[in-house]
């Protein structure tokens, strides 16, 4: 079956088998039962904490998943956390052609957004714009899920806390049963209004009141202000399971599940998440439209 590939300034239906022939074996060695690495089993077995009131502790730093839409890793089959791994090669270390296979990489990757047929140019055009167009480029918050899982979480009996790397941001989340905030949920923002509650030993995050300035993801994926997301984490020892839903009915088929992110539980008391303050100064320059 064919899908829709967005390049630099064209579309076309192609089938992706040159990636697929390089990620297939990995991907059938991950679903078919290969060894990973020792030290991620060993976390995924370890005891799981709980709190007083008996759902799982996911307070502590996690890392290990990447953060926002972008992808990443080196070029192996797993990464040092455990973490599958298909980003294509760095060619010779040059940095253009790093730009270049990155942007490939999101572009033919098996799983995107599949956004109604009347929207896909709009994707296009957002995808080779993007130097002006994506919001982040210009060191405005990422977003949910852009955003990615969070480097560290503080869990108390009625909220939970978000911390990220990605521009310092917070985010503080009731997990008392409380619904939707009735001015914050309608007020459109970088965030949403997150409420939290419990399935099982699932914490799920509901995700509402978004503005259009954030994108689901690099090449152009962009959504609506009736977009809603539902983040799934599950706590399994000394990992974290992370995965982001997204709901856009205005210009999506259906909703679109991003890929899971396995975290593993970072015991040094001492890591610093502060992230540098970011200043755009180099647009101006610019003489490609690649972004990596």
């Amino acid at each position: 079956m064919g899908r829709r590939v967005i390049g630099y300034g064209m579309t076309a239906t192609v089938v992706a088998v040159g990636l697929w022939t390089l990620s297939a074996p990995v991907a059938a060695q991950y679903g078919g039962g290969a060894t990973r690495p020792a030290g991620a089993a060993q976390a995924q077995n370890a005891p799981t904490p709980r709190t007083a009131d008996g759902h799982p502790d996911l307070t502590g730093a996690w890392g290990g998943g990447g953060g926002g839409g972008g992808g990443g890793g080196g070029n192996n089959a797993f990464d040092e956390q455990g973490n599958l791994n298909l980003k294509l090669n760095n060619r010779k270390n040059n940095p253009v052609n790093g730009e270049r296979d990155s942007g490939m990489g999101q572009r033919f990757g098996p799983n995107f957004p599949l956004y109604k047929p009347q929207y896909w140019d709009k994707v296009d055009s957002l995808d080779v714009n993007g130097n002006v167009q994506d919001s982040n480029f210009h060191c405005m918050p990422a977003g949910v899920p852009r955003m990615g899982p969070p480097i560290r979480i503080l869990q108390t009996p009625k909220d939970i806390v978000f911390l990220y790397r990605e521009k310092n941001q917070y985010r503080v989340i009731p997990i008392d049963g409380r619904p939707h905030d009735p001015v914050n949920s309608k007020d459109q923002t970088y965030l949403g209004d997150s409420i939290g509650h419990w399935e099982g030993d699932t914490l799920v995050v509901d995700v509402i009141g978004f503005n259009e300035e954030t994108w689901l993801a690099w090449p152009g994926y962009f959504h609506t202000n009736r977009m809603r997301v539902t983040e799934r984490l599950t706590r399994e020892g000394d990992t974290l399971r992370y995965q982001a839903i997204v709901d856009d009915p205005d210009v999506l088929m259906k909703p679109w599940a991003l890929d899971p992110r396995m975290l593993r539980l970072n015991p040094n008391p001492t890591t610093q998440i502060e992230d540098p303050p970011c200043v755009e100064s180099d647009s101006a320059n610019l003489y490609t439209k690649e972004r990596g």
